[in-house]
């Protein structure tokens, strides 16, 4: 008899409608591999339009996954307040769930995995851990409460985020194993516990089928935001306060007046966009480009020299980063700069770019230069190792046979 794995997360976006298809990809290699896997995630998700429910549970196959979307509370960004709110309408329908009303539509399950966020979802977990008497596998996507700490700047005495602390805690406790994405988030975890944890390192993984499914960018939009005869720096993502990109900026303003033959492209949108296309009045190196879809984004790439990614100087890093970015970087086999401090990331591993000290803009400008002016073979080359190791040891195919044993009871 086959192994029954419920993938639980409030935020699992089908491929189709965005860049979060983490979950979804695990599950469905899993299903291919003859475990019956299947996605509970919700309805409702601010990074994309998910078509509107009326009823509570709803069942669907995305790929060769069972999954059960959960009705879930519209909120528009981040920042609302509704999507705190949001998170408990979650966990009580996903409760009501576990507690029968999966009969009607999922196995009892061997393996119930939970990705966070939301971290409360560990809570139905370890309910479902003893109903079920199953294993509990809890995935750390981001390091919560600690980031809303750190980088929103919230006091750890705050009541929703002592209650966020005792949760994660009890999750670590509780689970038969944790796995993340980040390399070195055990540290913080068996520090958190004072305790050894069963931990996996599981990084950010890409899908073959997604990368051949490519659309090309229309030939206006080309000629509207793509400069010709220019050496390209190009960024993609949601333009939000996680990244710094206020650093980027300056040094644009900085090689504007060094080398007129610089251009930097900004593809994304994001409540934060105002602001930086604010700061960047009056500089003619910088180009602001709408989001597009994922499909399009290897034939955008195709434009740049290099591709960036501008991290802001946190403490929180120490335990590693693995941006869904970086994949899409290497997958188009382009050279990285990077601005970051923190734990040792891939870009430096296989030497597949430059990573120079967060917000050191005299050593980022200085790194610019000297992408610029190296040949095209030095910069193909550098590209392809990021490409080469992304295909042979970062496919889901790949990562899900290398970590079967997590997901069988």
């Amino acid at each position: 008899m086959k192994s029954v794995v419920w993938c639980i997360s409030k935020y699992a976006l089908p491929p189709k409608y965005g860049a979060q298809g983490r979950l979804f990809h695990i599950s469905d290699e899993l299903n291919k591999l003859g475990i019956d896997s299947s996605v509970i995630t919700s309805s409702t998700n601010h990074l994309a339009d998910l078509p509107k429910q009326d009823e509570a549970y709803k069942l669907e196959f995305v790929g060769n996954s069972k999954t059960v979307f959960v009705k879930g509370l519209k909120f528009r960004n981040s920042l609302s307040k509704n999507r705190v709110v949001s998170w408990f309408v979650f966990e009580w329908y996903l409760f009501k769930f576990i507690t029968g009303e999966y009969k009607k539509n999922l196995t009892r399950p061997d393996v119930v995995y939970v990705s966070s966020i939301s971290l409360l979802t560990i809570l139905n977990g370890y309910y479902a851990k003893k109903k079920f008497k199953c294993k509990l596998v809890f995935e750390i996507r981001d390091i919560w409460p600690l980031s809303a700490i750190l980088v929103a700047g919230y006091s750890k005495y705050n009541p929703f985020v002592i209650l966020l602390r005792l949760t994660e805690k009890f999750g670590y406790r509780h689970s038969d194993v944790i796995v993340s994405p980040l390399p070195n988030a055990k540290s913080h975890i068996e520090k958190s516990i004072n305790q050894k944890v069963n931990f996996v390192h599981i990084p950010q993984g890409f899908d073959f089928t997604m990368s051949n499914n490519e659309d090309q960018l229309d030939t206006e939009f080309i000629d509207k935001y793509i400069p010709k005869n220019k050496f390209i720096f190009g960024y993609i993502g949601n333009l939000v306060s996680a990244y710094d990109l206020e650093t980027l900026i300056e040094c644009a303003k900085l090689i504007d007046n060094i080398d007129s033959k610089l251009h930097f492209l900004i593809l994304g949108d994001g409540n934060y966009k105002p602001h930086l296309q604010n700061i960047s009045k009056g500089v003619n190196n910088i180009t602001f480009i709408p989001r597009i879809p994922k499909t399009k984004i290897k034939h955008f790439l195709s434009f740049c020299d290099v591709a960036t990614n501008f991290l802001r100087p946190e403490p929180l890093f120490e335990f590693g980063v693995s941006p869904q970015k970086l994949v899409d970087y290497m997958l188009a086999g382009k050279p990285i700069l990077m601005s970051y401090t923190g734990y040792k990331t891939l870009v430096e591993e296989i030497d597949c770019g430059i990573v120079v000290e967060a917000a050191n803009i005299d050593k980022l400008v200085d790194s610019m230069l000297l992408m610029a002016r190296m040949n095209k073979t030095e910069l193909n080359e550098m590209g392809e190792k990021g490409k080469q190791y992304l295909i042979h040891h970062l496919s889901w195919e790949h990562i899900v046979k290398k970590h079967i044993d997590i997901f069988i009871k």
